[in-house]
């Protein structure tokens, strides 16, 4: 994670100084989507680890706008749905979020057709809903009954690369916020599965790649 960070790091601060002649685009509208690879890091005391991982899916509609006519440095937004969480032991958390990003892009012409993107910044996501599976029943993630908060924060960095209009990228979210409830109460669980929710701190981690398609 921390080459990866300078290295996207070192591509946005130096994607300013490349191609200052060249038109670029003042505005990007694109669609995204693809598969996610979620997990969840949890402390116990002074344990801490990492669930099992879930495969979900993401969505998205983002919107990039140019923040100077010579440098290739954008400011990205939009909207879009995400499905992660993770398994522990015999449960399955499966959440399912909107989220909206807010990111510092740079485009790095490599051929004519060809160019590689990076990607750095914040988001912050609602739950939608979701389930706990145990070995023998559901239960709500969220809401009055739900073990987990619905709002979640994080930060993104990505990398891809783009062919005329189609977009290949990988990335990895980051989410910084505890999203267990401080006051949750186990609710009846005859088999005492959700004996395994008995953390101190939740917290979202999700790898993604996919493809996309800019207008």
């Amino acid at each position: 994670m921390k080459r990866l960070a300078i290295l996207l790091t070192l591509l946005l601060l130096t994607g300013g100084a490349t191609l200052h002649g060249q038109e670029r685009e003042k505005n990007l509208l694109s669609v995204r989507g693809g598969l996610t690879v979620a997990h969840m890091r949890a402390t116990l005391d002074d344990l801490s680890g990492i669930t099992g991982t879930r495969a979900g899916y993401h969505i998205e509609v983002a919107d990039e706008v140019l923040l100077h006519r010579r440098l290739p440095l954008y400011l990205e937004t939009g909207i879009g749905f995400t499905s992660g969480g993770g398994s522990y032991d015999r449960l399955a958390l499966r959440p399912m979020y909107f989220r909206i990003p807010l990111l510092l892009n740079t485009r790095i012409r490599l051929a004519r057709d060809w160019s590689l993107l990076a990607s750095a910044g914040g988001w912050y996501a609602v739950g939608l809903g979701g389930k706990i599976r145990s070995s023998t029943e559901w239960y709500d993630l969220f809401g009055e009954k739900g073990a987990l908060r619905r709002a979640d924060a994080g930060v993104r960095m990505s990398l891809g690369i783009e062919w005329r209009r189609l977009l290949l990228r990988a990335g990895y979210d980051l989410g910084c916020r505890n999203l267990l409830k401080r006051d949750y109460t186990l609710p009846s669980d005859p088999d005492g599965d959700l004996a395994a929710l008995h953390f101190n701190t939740l917290r979202s981690r999700n790898l993604f790649i996919g493809i996309g398609y800019r207008f």
